[in-house]
């Protein structure tokens, strides 16, 4: 397959771009410099130049893919708007196309805000948290574009962690301060993927011409938050220390995502492994945590 990725040399999208290649795919990924172009080339994926902000810097190539799989956002402030026109670009010149074509979105498991003890799956209503309220909609405009031959899919990955790098890295960080630290009490579960599972659920669902469909992408673990930083505390010979941060200092210090870091969800991952036969090959977070804890020490050297 023709391949392209948008956000190629972000956390996800490089992963995913990678995967895809590894498969024996030709895949172009979208960056914005000469730096990250160099990048993807030592990868073995075909760098194109373009921009979210300027559509007309990359819809010229559109008729040259396959897949298009969105994975870049740009969070300096106009990202929804240029998210919704990605959309529109992408929906636009496929639709149009003779050929098949199949679109992947990236959405998130934030969309359906905490849900504490309850299990929540693809069928359940959404109730975003406020930084994602754009979200559901975004997702209806990407599912609503399928025709019979262009297909479309929204993959809800969950907080993504590995390759020094997601949502962890916020506590590994905090070791700085000879200590874990956690808001309130963290007695809240994340639900948790490893970036490389993730990465191959996007090419499994690729590879299988799946079309109209919604699917979470999340592993079987179900350790709260305050159980991942002691297992990192107890990585970093910093047995028990742990710090709590309350709501209010935590909303200074990360502004409107605390209410992401502090969701309380479970999430039920049975449909992308019946659809596609994917499997987790990772062991959830806690179990691995020393090799997380040595390769983020590592890249602090």
């Amino acid at each position: 397959m023709r391949v392209l990725v948008t956000g190629a040399s972000g956390y996800i999208g490089k992963a995913v771009a990678k995967a895809f290649r590894a498969k024996g795919h030709r895949v172009w990924g979208m960056v914005r410099n000469d730096k990250d172009a160099h990048m993807l080339s030592l990868d073995e994926i075909m760098p194109i130049k373009g921009d979210l902000s300027k559509p007309e810097s990359f819809k010229k190539y559109l008729d040259d893919f396959e897949v298009a799989v969105h994975c870049a956002f740009d969070s300096t402030g106009k990202g929804v708007e240029q998210d919704a026109k990605t959309i529109d670009v992408i929906t636009a010149a496929f639709s149009k196309s003779k050929l098949p074509r199949q679109f992947i979105y990236t959405s998130g498991i934030w969309v359906y805000g905490s849900a504490g003890l309850q299990l929540v799956d693809e069928a359940s209503p959404v109730n975003p948290i406020d930084i994602v309220k754009w979200r559901p909609a975004h997702e209806d405009k990407v599912l609503n574009a399928a025709t019979s031959n262009f297909k479309t899919v929204v993959l809800r990955p969950g907080c993504v962690y590995g390759n020094v790098g997601g949502l962890t890295s916020i506590l590994f960080n905090s070791l700085t301060n000879k200590s874990v630290t956690v808001i309130k009490d963290g007695h809240y579960r994340w639900p948790m993927i490893h970036v490389n599972d993730l990465a191959h659920a996007y090419v499994s669902t690729a590879e299988k011409e799946l079309s109209s469909v919604v699917m979470n992408v999340v592993d079987d673990s179900s350790a709260t938050v305050r159980e991942m930083a002691e297992a990192i505390a107890q990585s970093a010979k910093l047995h028990g220390k742990i710090v709590s941060l309350s709501y209010d200092q935590a909303l200074k210090q990360f502004g409107p995502m605390v209410q992401g870091l502090t969701i309380d969800l479970q999430v039920n991952n049975s449909r992308i492994k019946r659809l596609l036969g994917w499997q987790i090959h990772h062991a959830p977070f806690i179990n691995d945590v020393d090799i997380y804890y040595n390769a983020w020490k590592s890249s602090t050297k």
